[in-house]
């Protein structure tokens, strides 16, 4: 199908011939003409912007085609990705001894459940071991329990130990929610305007959920964590979690593809850049502050552990398909990666 472009100048220049040698006055001509040439414009104009793309347009060799690959799936890193961390557990930290002190253990001390924490990493490392991250909070708030009132193991309630962790995981969802980075929502609708069939997922090691956050949870279309059935212990930075994503996003996807266009947005090097480009993910690296800041003072990591993560993290570095500090610079990154030639 052509545009009769050429036909419609042709004809409105043989009306203006008609029309001088009528006597029409030529100012009268003159402002005419410009009046229909304008409209004619404004008309192509709008012709040309609903014109679909897989049609030649009059006078063009080429069909117009878009100029970047489309966005199949982006996923996001959570913790100090799209919220800041320390603040959330340490709310939510609050909400635990809180929950702790409404059953008469007055005396429940944070600093005192993250130690129980660490101590019981040490010993399951020691037996070879493993725990998820909601057991050993589980274990360490049992732990308080008893040192406040001598209990033995066998007495403590289990149904007060579930009530605490749960007044944590809300808590800790609702600060999330709260202290959202003030540009995450812009950029996730931007993102959700310009690629309206990418699938949006989370990819976390711990309890974050969008999906329960409620600024959020619209953009997201699943979220898989390190404490998922199926993934545990293939938390970052083992490949198996990235796969789990990509088993869950297949099942969302209704149209085949001979390729995939896979996104990963995360501020670590070694967990987010370097454990996403395993599985076939461009990464964008969101570095919005200094390397080698402090660990957090909950952070049960061992010396080893944070050593052999240095060494990740440079060789990481190789893996960076974009970086920002903002996630208002995220759709120019994604942009970039999607013209990148392969």
């Amino acid at each position: 199908a052509n545009l009769p472009i050429i036909n419609v100048h042709n004809q409105l220049v043989r009306t203006l011939s008609m029309a001088q040698n009528k006597g029409v006055n030529l100012i009268q001509v003159s402002n005419m003409h410009d009046l229909l040439i304008m409209t004619m414009l404004l008309m192509l104009l709008t012709v040309l912007l609903a014109w679909p793309r897989n049609l030649v347009v009059h006078g063009l060799s080429t069909p117009i085609i878009p100029t970047h690959k489309k966005l199949h799936l982006l996923t996001f890193d959570l913790d100090d990705t799209i919220f800041p961390i320390g603040p959330v557990v340490a709310e939510a930290n609050d909400a635990m001894i809180s929950r702790l002190q409404t059953f008469g253990y007055t005396d429940a001390n944070s600093d005192e459940i993250v130690a129980a924490s660490k101590r019981i990493r040490n010993e399951l490392r020691e037996a070879g071991e493993a725990l998820t991250y909601t057991d050993l909070r589980k274990q360490s708030i049992r732990r308080e329990i008893m040192r406040l009132t001598n209990f033995k193991h066998h007495q403590v309630d289990d149904t007060v130990v579930e009530d605490v962790f749960d007044s944590w995981l809300s808590t800790r969802h609702a600060s999330a929610d709260k202290y959202l980075f003030s540009d995450c929502v812009d950029a996730l609708e931007k993102i959700k305007l310009l690629h309206p069939d990418a699938i949006i997922g989370a990819i976390t090691n711990g309890r974050g959920n969008p999906l329960f956050m409620p600024s959020v949870k619209d953009f997201f279309h699943f979220c898989v964590s390190g404490e998922d059935e199926g993934v545990f212990p293939k938390r970052k930075p083992d490949k198996g979690i990235y796969e789990a994503a990509l088993d869950t996003f297949y099942n969302l996807q209704e149209e085949s593809l001979d390729s995939l266009n896979w996104i990963h947005v995360g501020d670590d090097l070694a967990n987010d850049v370097g454990a996403a480009a395993l599985t076939g993910a461009k990464s964008i690296w969101l570095s919005a502050e200094e390397e080698g800041s402090e660990m957090p003072s909950w952070s049960t990591a061992t010396k080893e552990e944070m050593e052999r993560r240095a060494k990740l993290n440079e060789t990481a570095k190789k893996h960076v398909s974009s970086k920002i500090s903002r996630l208002n610079e995220l759709e120019s990154a994604v942009m970039h990666i999607l013209t990148m030639d392969e």
